[in-house]
């Protein structure tokens, strides 16, 4: 369970968050919508504990964040981009995150390396290089990546960015299938609108820093806030 309460962060002058709160229920599974530069990226690096804010807390599993080491709250984040190294094979890609959490038994890291894949339905790709697979298939290393030290808690920032709609239709499956096995709590950053039930059932709304809406998908369908309704018509 995540708990932000009167979050507020300044980048000198510049106040980029303000104000923010909300719970999400272990099991729910959030959606971060707003425009660009409204302060998204910002609060999940502050939720990551990677941005000290200079008021308000974040509570993860009954644990303050900025108390205790945020490696202990088990995140994992799904880039944009995939961010996979290109120098190294799918399975250096995946067993990376083992080998930093320092797993040093080579067939445990094999065996969950192979499992990671198999979920999104890439067990055959363990030695080829990022530059041999399409970007939907670098996009799903990305998500096996993330699940192969099984977090409690998984970021996906823009996952349909940039690919056609028949590859985000496969990338929004094996999402769905890890929101549906219930293995992780997902937040997931977002400007696609069309898809917002099977990704997620609480929606937060971020514009220039200030939290505009928390709640629902209906609620936010049903809200007459000028701002929102032209966002979710747009």
């Amino acid at each position: 369970m995540i708990e932000v309460s009167g979050l507020s962060l300044s980048f000198g002058e510049a106040k980029v968050l303000q104000d923010i709160n909300f719970l999400l229920e272990t099991g729910s599974n959030l959606i971060i919508l707003g425009r660009s530069g409204s302060g998204k990226t910002v609060l999940i690096k502050t939720l990551m504990g990677m941005n000290i804010p200079e008021s308000g807390k974040v509570i993860i599993d009954g644990i303050d964040i900025f108390t205790r080491p945020i490696h202990q709250h088990n995140f994992a984040m799904v880039f944009q981009n995939a961010a996979l190294l290109d120098s190294f094979t799918v399975f250096q890609n995946v067993a990376l995150p083992l080998y930093e959490r320092g797993e040093k038994d080579f067939d445990a890291v094999f065996n969950k390396v192979k499992s990671s894949l198999e979920i999104v339905g890439l067990p055959d790709v363990l030695d080829k290089y990022p530059a041999e697979l399409s970007g939907g298939m670098r996009k799903r290393v990305g998500i096996a990546r993330a699940l192969v030290y099984d977090p409690d808690y998984i970021i996906f920032d823009e996952p349909l960015s940039g690919l056609d709609p028949i590859t985000a239709k496969e990338v929004l499956y094996y999402i769905t299938m890890i929101i549906e096995s219930s293995r992780a709590t997902t937040i997931t950053i977002t400007h696609e609108i069309r898809n917002l039930k099977v990704i997620g059932d609480r929606v937060l709304f971020l514009e220039s820093g200030r939290q505009l809406f928390f709640g629902g998908i209906d609620e936010l369908i049903q809200n007459n806030d000028e701002l929102l309704r032209q966002f979710m018509n747009s």
